[in-house]
């Protein structure tokens, strides 16, 4: 017994997308061929001089060009670790830390240098402000010295004058009462005993009073 089958009818639309599907898997095939030909051409090469472990490279770069991968150099490139970002980092650091510690010592430096003139010009200002009232107070106790002699000569000079006043009316006085008292010792003495005695016999002779005694 036979099986009839109704024959479909293809719409144009169809052999399109099936047209499409065909193209698509021979492309297909066509890179998967072109993958193991170049893997065998980079791994075994056709001149048999060659060693085993001489790879041929440029066949694999076109290979791997061919196939749409980055290239091996520049896939397998060295990046940074994170170990040498930090010691540039840390490095940075460390530049920076010299630069602010070598500033802030340059700064000390300057302060230190404006605060020692300043204390110096202060010192040379106090000293010669000190020199300056030293001097005028030596000048004055200088002239009190010379005031004070110049007074001391004039009361020495007077204290002399008026002991040669008083040593002059001294030896005048002595020389006056020499004379007097010699005259009074010789002359004025005995004539007072000689009254005395006159006197002293008037009243023996008025009150009849004997020489000597009973």
């Amino acid at each position: 017994m036979e099986l009839e089958f109704p024959l479909i009818s293809t719409s144009p639309s169809m052999k399109k997308r099936a047209a499409a599907s065909t193209s698509k898997s021979r492309s297909r095939s066509t890179a998967a061929k072109e993958k193991t030909e170049g893997g065998e051409s980079f791994f075994a090469s056709s001149n048999p001089s060659r060693k085993p472990y001489d790879f041929d490279l440029p066949s694999f770069a076109a290979a791997a060009s061919r196939d749409g991968s980055p290239d091996l150099f520049s896939r397998h490139r060295m990046t940074p670790t994170p170990s040498s970002k930090m010691h540039t980092a840390a490095a940075a650091t460390i530049a920076d830390l010299k630069a602010s510690v070598a500033s802030g010592i340059e700064s000390l430096k300057r302060h230190l240098d404006v605060s020692h003139s300043q204390i110096v010009n202060e010192f040379d200002a106090s000293s010669t402000r000190l020199s300056k009232r030293f001097k005028i107070q030596t000048k004055a106790c200088v002239q009190l010295t010379e005031e004070a002699e110049k007074d001391y000569k004039k009361v020495a000079d007077r204290m002399s004058e008026h002991a040669e006043i008083i040593k002059g009316a001294y030896s005048e006085l002595i020389s006056q009462a020499h004379p007097t008292s010699s005259r009074v010792c010789k002359v004025s003495i005995p004539e007072l005993m000689q009254s005395m005695e006159k006197a002293i016999d008037v009243l023996r002779c008025r009150y009849k009073v004997p020489t000597t005694p009973v």
